[in-house]
């Protein structure tokens, strides 16, 4: 039976962005009744060599090898597709797209059957029913890995490794609750093997109301109030950017293989399998590198949980291919006495791909690094991304919901505001992702004169969690330490409270983070509506949050709503005058987050924009 097709519509776009004539990769989920989801691809910047099996390893488990793209007049793709045939495994009918050269109009979609290529239909999920009806696992782990510092031993300790993993001796348990899987079934809470992965998310996030105290119905109001909603759909744990629900897993060793976990009888377990860390025996001339696992796979919630255990399993197997494959680049690079570096796992989640990647770093290796950099390069074009911004290195990692503090200030909050009343409208918004600085946080006492220091502070925290830098976000002092440093201010400055605008922001952010910014002058408040069209255009090749100052006030604005033909425009603001707790709901609800018009600005006072500009960099 010939799979029904779908193609994410992020995939979509990402095949929209290919310009050059080339074949890649196709990678994809299949799901329920032989239901086949496209969602990644990458481009193969070798003509004839395909590089699919170092690529899909990076892909969270599940997400598989499924056929080949081509772009415009290729000739090499029905070769390729006869060669990676015996790598498909999960269709008898890989997929073939015929794609035109940075346009959708003509995209053809065929299966290979019986050595003929034969077109058939497809439907475009967008990112909604996406988020609705799959969802994340992220298991973490740890193992000791002992090998000698050579490339064939490495390969084959490896291998012994993900032998012994498979052997059944492990057993999971979902955090937050007392659920239980090992290779015998799963249990606990009344889940059975014939249980659906919608249900194990309604499991467990019935378990996170029940501890923090809250009624299922109160649910999604108290995580407003916590700001731990970040995208609306999310309701279990969660990441930055991203709202698929992402189930988290801890690892059990079984003490023996078929070890059943004693279920009292009233769906708690009595004696749980101990968590201990999985090690090989030890030889007196091996090197000791110790492995931290954090291994991804993705799920369709109409699976059942039977197929759990297997699929968690190749998470795992899949991250310790990944830490071998960087292992193993290191010891071919090295000319001199090898040193066996260990490695560490890192997921990213870029926003055009609608699913994680994972990167393995060895430590004491800079991102910055030559041979880093070229990794880095080769993974840009492997997946046509530019390489004007960064998506791989460190500083880009995903944040995970459940791994957030509670002194970290809240993220996102313009997420879930009700659309502003511009008729015909096109919104233009903040690109990724930032925290919400405003008055009193930290214990410091800046109400009345530190609007601009947390404008400034809104926006580090921005090109930090782009992935621009590592630094911390700077505090008043150091601030104020700088402009003195810098003969800007007297040295009595700091310490004091008195007020900065724009042009000592963009000065700190020069200093800071090595950013430029663009200043933008207006005489009256009046003027700041007919910068509309240069802000849609900041906002669509920027994505900054922008600093605007003016009297004694400072401002962010986060994003506009213009009609172009009507010159009707409101802006996004985000106000840093706020003085009371990280209470989303009330920050949405009294306007310290929303919509403005015109009328907003004085019409008295002239008014200073700062707007950052994104660094080249990848």
């Amino acid at each position: 039976m010939l799979p029904k097709l779908k193609i994410s519509a992020f995939l979509m776009k990402r095949l929209e962005r290919i310009k050059q004539q080339c074949s890649g990769c196709l990678f994809g989920v299949l799901y329920g009744e032989g239901t086949l989801l496209l969602m990644g691809f990458n481009v193969e910047s070798t003509i004839g060599h395909l590089n699919y099996e170092q690529i899909q390893i990076k892909f969270p488990a599940e997400l598989d090898l499924c056929g080949l793209v081509k772009f415009g007049d290729c000739t090499d793709a029905e070769a390729h597709l006869t060669e990676i045939l015996k790598d498909v495994d999960i269709t008898d009918n890989p997929i073939l797209l015929h794609c035109e050269l940075g346009t959708l109009v003509g995209l053809r979609a065929s299966v290979f059957m019986h050595t003929k290529l034969e077109e058939v239909p497809y439907e475009v999920m967008e990112a909604e029913q996406l988020y609705r009806d799959f969802c994340f696992t992220r298991l973490k782990c740890s193992l000791d890995f002992y090998t000698q510092q050579r490339v064939e031993d490495v390969r084959r300790e490896m291998h012994i490794l993900r032998k012994i993993l498979s052997g059944g001796s492990l057993a999971f348990c979902l955090e937050s609750t007392k659920i239980f899987l090992t290779s015998s079934g799963a249990q606990g809470q009344g889940i059975t093997n014939d249980t659906f992965i919608t249900d194990l998310v309604m499991a467990v996030s019935k378990a996170i109301s029940s501890a923090d105290g809250t009624s299922e119905n109160s649910e999604k109001k108290n995580k407003k109030k916590s700001g731990t909603a970040i995208l609306p759909l999310a309701s279990v744990f969660g990441a930055l950017g991203c709202a698929y629900d992402i189930l988290s897993i801890n690892v059990l060793r079984c003490k023996t293989r078929e070890r059943n976990i004693a279920d009292s009888g009233n769906g708690s377990i009595d004696t749980p399998p101990p968590a201990v860390a999985m090690c090989v025996k030890r030889e007196a001339d091996k090197v000791y590198v110790p492995l931290e696992i954090e291994a991804m796979a993705i799920l369709c919630k109409n699976t059942k949980i039977s197929r759990l255990y297997d699929i968690l399993i190749e998470s795992i197997c899949r991250s310790l291919r990944l830490f071998e494959q960087s292992m193993v680049e290191k010891l071919e690079e090295t000319t001199e006495t090898p040193q066996l570096l260990r490695p560490s796992g890192y997921h990213f989640f870029p926003q055009e791909f609608g699913h994680f990647l994972s990167c393995s770093y060895l430590d004491g290796v800079s991102d910055d690094e030559p041979v880093i950099l070229e990794k880095r390069k080769k993974l840009h074009r492997h997946f046509g991304l530019p390489v004007t911004r960064p998506y791989f290195r460190r500083a880009n990692r995903c944040i995970f919901r459940n791994e957030l503090g509670e002194s970290i200030p809240l993220v996102n909050t313009h997420i879930g505001l009700r659309p502003s009343d511009v008729i015909d409208g096109k919104q233009y918004l903040i690109q990724g992702n930032y925290q919400y600085y405003h008055y009193l946080q930290q214990q410091m006492q800046d109400k009345g004169w530190g609007c601009a220091y947390r404008s400034l502070q809104t926006i580090c925290s921005w090109f930090r969690l782009q992935g621009y830098t590592e630094k911390p976000v700077p505090t008043h002092r150091e601030i104020q330490e700088y402009l003195v440093k810098i003969g800007d201010k007297p040295a009595n400055f700091v310490g004091s409270s008195q007020w900065i605008g724009s042009t000592e922001v963009s000065m700190c952010l020069q200093g800071f983070l090595n950013i430029d910014s663009r200043i933008q002058h207006v005489t009256s408040g009046a003027d700041v509506a007919t910068l509309a069209s240069d802000l849609a255009m900041h906002f669509q090749t920027q994505g900054t949050p922008i600093m605007i100052g003016g009297g004694v006030l400072a401002h962010t604005i986060i994003g506009i709503d213009y009609c172009s033909q009507t010159g009707k425009v409101k802006f996004l603001i985000l106000d840093p005058h706020y003085t009371g707790g990280d209470d989303l709901q009330a920050i949405q609800a009294k306007g310290w987050c929303g919509w403005k018009g015109g009328d907003f600005w004085d019409k008295k006072s002239y008014y200073n924009l700062c707007m950052p500009q994104r660094p080249i960099m990848f």
